[in-house]
């Protein structure tokens, strides 16, 4: 049997890593592992951006009332493991190692070549199957109709938010976006959305209606205050929640948990939920990269923001936050996005760049990147990411701001050795860069 490295190893280089948005393959696959899928319900999430903190809001309510909720989401920021989760506990690399080999024999058997997600998919529904969970949320990886998560039973599907991004794989423009993530509404299966375009809104209500679903929307049937800078209300469907504190930082952070609130209004018959698991689950859950402030002095805030509508909102953000102070910027991102544009926005807030090179075959050059800054803006190019964070952290001043966003890739590469210096008082240039 392969050793966990090997595994990994193996598992991401299936097919080469291609991107091929079918189902079939996926279906003949959880077939011949006796459809693993079918045995719990979930919560279905798709979206632009926000899936992935949505589902976490919801994996930790659930939780904090006591079921035996799973959470899956792509990508990983560090560790592979972050992907598949029960409870508070990820998937060990013993059980990776022993779910992958036993999928690896039945597909070679069987003749079938599942791409990379398609793989850690099945082992996902099998991981969670084989630990008799009642409920799993479920983040789409990437649009819905073709996704291979698009194989599960929902008790609710969500689309949080709809914008550019995957133009290549989803349409260049939003109708066709939203019909792609609008593939996840199921016969029946009610719809929650979040604050969409009318545009946008009516292609999924017409969805909805054709399959019978009936759909919900922030806005429009449930509501979000936030007059308080650190707590929100919730108007809900039935359900009014005052002065309720959330553990995700960004006021788009609080758009997230009304959907989210509203998902759980939605299917209370089958997972009823107390006001105490709520406030619980909101106060304590924890997302990785989103607005995330791991140190004070200097300020150092990781940000996963990878397309223009993310980026946006992340600025907003900025600017409240910053009084004026200094930004300085850690940048990369991968070629296929819209990286113009992120720049464009982040060139309002920031005082000076740094450009890195993510570790994936599909980073931008970072003297590409360069080139679409206002040459008033200065800027500089250390390849490396962690040698990028370390000049910021070594030449800060206490009171600057240090900005890591662009790719959830240029994260998972920095994160560890910014969180091991989280709490010293000064950074010596002598200090190795750990790994």
């Amino acid at each position: 049997m392969r050793s966990y490295t090997e595994t990994l190893n193996y598992i991401f280089n299936l097919r080469g890593g291609e991107i091929d948005l079918k189902l079939h393959r996926v279906e003949q696959a959880l077939a011949l592992l006796d459809h693993p899928e079918r045995r719990y319900r979930a919560f279905h999430i798709a979206g632009t951006n926000g899936k992935g903190s949505t589902a976490a809001m919801l994996h930790r309510i659930l939780s904090a009332q006591g079921y035996r909720a799973a959470l899956y989401t792509s990508p990983h920021v560090v560790s592979f493991t972050e992907r598949i989760r029960i409870g508070g506990r990820e998937i060990s690399p013993e059980e990776v190692v022993e779910i992958a080999a036993l999928i690896d024999d039945r597909l070679a058997r069987a003749g079938i070549a599942l791409t990379f997600f398609e793989f850690v998919t099945a082992m996902a529904f099998v991981y969670f199957a084989w630990s008799e969970v009642e409920v799993a949320v479920v983040e789409v990886g990437l649009g819905g109709r073709l996704d291979a998560t698009n194989l599960v039973l929902p008790e609710v599907s969500v689309i949080t938010t709809i914008a550019k991004d995957h133009e290549a794989y989803l349409g260049s423009d939003i109708l066709s976006i939203a019909r792609e993530k609008g593939g996840i509404i199921k016969e029946g299966v009610p719809l929650v959305g979040g604050a969409l375009v009318a545009e946008v809104e009516g292609l999924l209500r017409g969805i909805a209606d054709a399959k019978n679903a009936e759909c919900f929307f922030l806005g429009r049937d449930f509501f979000l205050a936030t007059e308080n800078p650190e707590r929100f209300d919730y108007r809900g469907l039935e359900r009014d929640l005052a002065d309720l504190s959330l553990g995700l930082r960004g006021c788009y952070q609080r758009r997230n948990a009304a959907v989210a609130l509203a998902a759980l209004e939605v299917a209370r018959q089958a997972f009823p939920v107390s006001e105490e698991a709520i406030r619980e689950g909101l106060q304590t859950v924890f997302w990785p990269g989103r607005f995330e402030v791991i140190s004070e002095r200097p300020r150092v805030i990781l940000d996963g923001a990878h397309n223009g509508e993310g980026v946006s909102a992340l600025v907003k953000e900025i600017r409240q936050l910053r009084r004026g102070k200094k930004v300085r910027l850690l940048f990369a991102a991968m070629a296929d996005k819209d990286w113009p544009r992120m720049l464009a926005e982040l060139s309002t807030v920031a005082a000076e760049v740094v450009f890195a090179r993510a570790p994936m075959a599909r980073s931008a050059d970072p003297s590409l990147l360069s080139s679409a800054l206002s040459p008033r803006l200065p800027f500089r190019i250390i390849e490396s990411p962690l040698e990028a964070a370390r000049f910021l952290l070594q030449t800060a001043r206490p009171d600057d701001t240090i900005l890591v966003a662009g790719s959830l890739y240029l994260l998972g590469e920095v994160r560890p050795w910014l969180l091991s210096q989280a709490g010293s008082e000064r950074v010596t240039k002598t200090k190795p860069v750990e790994a």
